[in-house]
């Protein structure tokens, strides 16, 4: 794994160059005048890499090198996007201290790579490579044939017939090394979900909580394909509780002490000697176990969710789920030097639940398994007051919720679990606004509510 190891080294030396010529240019740019500004291509990058790792003694494929440009040239083009151009606009008005406003001017650009990082990936194009069967004639396995070397990999699904590779991406992470093939191919397609074909009884709204998935129809198939535990016929157990780390949650506490002693010891040796800080070889072992428990749970997870994702795309034609900022439902209370925040330590743990529970990860499942994969349907609505709306008569009323726990209406008297009762309205709304994105509830007319407390529904 050496030349692996050393092309991901070489992708990340090149990126570097091409961003720090990237820098110099556009601070010498900025003293001309338009007319006179000089913005380099391609071939030049290309040679000036070239010449930069010769000078180093450096190894390199050059379509390593060509593909870190490529990407380099992409990550600049997505930081002058709109949509990053508003965000780095806004943070700026936001910004009060001068440390706010050095990130918020550096929002979006991009960054110098680490080779010292956990995750580490480099591409290659559709040139130069060998798919080849595995030498012991396991089906499972096959051999990538890679810069003059034979590398046996673990096939997790066959290839379609007639594809046509586009790229290749080798990554590493604290477990193992793992390979991604881009490819294109045509795919037959039976009934395609429309509005005019669509049947009701296979729609569902998605309720998205802390510890479960409210599901507006019946899903207890999933709990009888031993998949998660279903309660209510209706909330889905997303294993938040089993991810806190009760199988490894005091290894991972040990482990946790001995690397802040060490860190602590350094410092005060660093002080007296006034010597470099360094750590030894014993904190980088216990580094690799900290991550690899860590990346268990994470891979637990993902587990979790395409299953629970591919059954319920599998069984739904229309899935209409939230649309959650989750960064901004993350945000830290701490505040900064001039406000002081309130209540730091409860909105930390409140943000640690929201994360755990990993919403965008869920969602994007969803999304790329109904609209590429099965040619369905996925709607995203405004989550606004859905805890609080009446799925039967659609009265908004914060007294339709007077307990985290109980959902009565104020004006119908309906009476229901206010997960369940918020994953109907949210396809309630997605049916108005089939096939918008954005419900047509007027929610302008009521008053934003917000409760003072931190907890979460479970």
């Amino acid at each position: 794994m050496k030349i692996l190891n050393h092309q991901m080294y070489i992708y990340n030396q090149a990126y570097n160059i091409f961003l720090n010529l990237w820098q110099k240019e556009n601070s010498k740019n900025k003293k001309l005048d338009k007319e006179d500004r000089v913005f380099r291509n391609a071939v030049s990058y290309d040679t000036v890499v070239k010449r930069a790792l010769r000078l180093r003694k450096l190894s390199f494929s050059t379509v390593v090198t060509q593909q870190a440009r490529i990407n380099f040239l992409k990550a600049v083009k997505k930081s002058f996007s709109k949509e990053n151009v508003s965000k780095r606009l806004k943070a700026i008005e936001i910004a009060t201290t001068p440390k706010e406003k050095v990130k918020a001017f550096k929002l979006g650009m991009p960054t110098f790579k680490s080779s010292r990082d956990i995750f580490q990936s480099f591409n290659w194009n559709n040139q130069g490579y060998q798919i080849l069967d595995d030498i012991n004639n396991n089906t499972r396995f096959k051999t990538l044939r890679l810069l003059k070397t034979n590398f046996r990999f673990r096939c997790h699904r066959t290839f379609p017939n007639n594809y046509k590779l586009s790229s290749i991406t080798i990554s590493k992470d604290a477990i193992g090394y793992y390979v991604s093939f881009g490819i294109e191919f045509n795919k037959q397609v039976g009934l395609v979900v429309s509005k005019d074909n669509l049947d009701i009884t296979k729609s569902i709204g998605i309720d998205l909580n802390a510890y479960n998935f409210a599901i507006s129809n019946n899903v207890d198939f999933i709990q009888d394909s031993n998949i998660a535990k279903v309660t209510l016929n209706h909330l889905i157990d997303n294993g938040a509780t089993n991810r806190k780390g009760l199988k490894y949650k005091n290894t991972i506490k040990v482990h946790i002490r001995k690397q802040s002693r060490r860190v602590l010891n350094e410092l005060k040796n660093c002080k007296q000697s006034k010597t470099k800080f360094k750590l030894g070889s014993n904190h980088k072992k216990t580094q690799k176990k900290l991550n690899k428990l860590t990346k268990r749970i994470s891979n637990q997870k993902i587990d979790l969710y395409h299953k629970i994702t591919a059954e319920l795309t599998n069984k739904f034609d229309l899935i209409v789920v939230e649309d959650l900022k989750t960064k901004n439902m993350s945000k830290s209370s701490k505040g900064n030097e001039i406000t002081h925040g309130k209540r730091v330590k409860q909105k930390s743990g409140l943000n640690r639940t929201i994360l755990n529970a990993s919403f965008y990860q869920f969602v994007s499942m969803i999304q790329y398994k109904t609209t590429m994969l099965n040619d369905k349907l996925f709607v995203k609505v405004n989550p606004q007051y859905t805890s609080q709306e009446c799925s039967c008569c659609g009265n908004i009323d914060k007294n339709n919720r007077p307990k985290q726990d109980k959902f009565k209406c104020t004006a119908c008297g309906f009476e229901i679990n206010p997960d369940i009762q918020a994953s109907q309205t949210i396809l309630k709304r997605g049916l108005e606004s089939f096939g918008l994105g954005t419900s047509l509830v007027d929610l302008n007319k009521h008053k934003a509510f917000r409760s003072t407390s931190l907890e979460v529904a479970s």
